[in-house]
C-alpha cells in the first residue's frame, strides 16, 4: 500500500511538471512541438515515477541501518 501511495504522489508531482514543460515548450516554439514534448514526457513520467517510488520504499538492510 505504501508503494502505491508513493507512486501516486510521485506521479502527481511529475505530471504537474510535465504539463508545465509542455506549456513552456509551446510558448517558445510551435504548438505541435509542445504537444509532442508533452506526450513524450507524459509517458516517460510513469516509468520514472515507478522507479522513484520503488527506490523510496525499498527495504533497508539491517547492516546498512547500523
Amino acid at each position: 500500500m505504501r508503494l502505491l501511495l508513493t507512486f501516486i504522489i510521485c506521479l502527481l508531482v511529475g505530471q504537474s511538471l510535465t504539463v508545465g514543460f509542455g506549456l513552456l515548450v509551446e510558448r517558445y516554439s510551435t504548438p505541435y512541438t509542445g504537444l509532442v514534448s508533452f506526450i513524450a514526457s507524459y509517458f516517460a513520467m510513469f516509468w520514472l515515477a515507478w522507479l522513484l517510488a520503488v527506490r523510496i520504499t525499498a527495504p533497508r538492510s539491517r547492516v546498512a541501518a547500523e
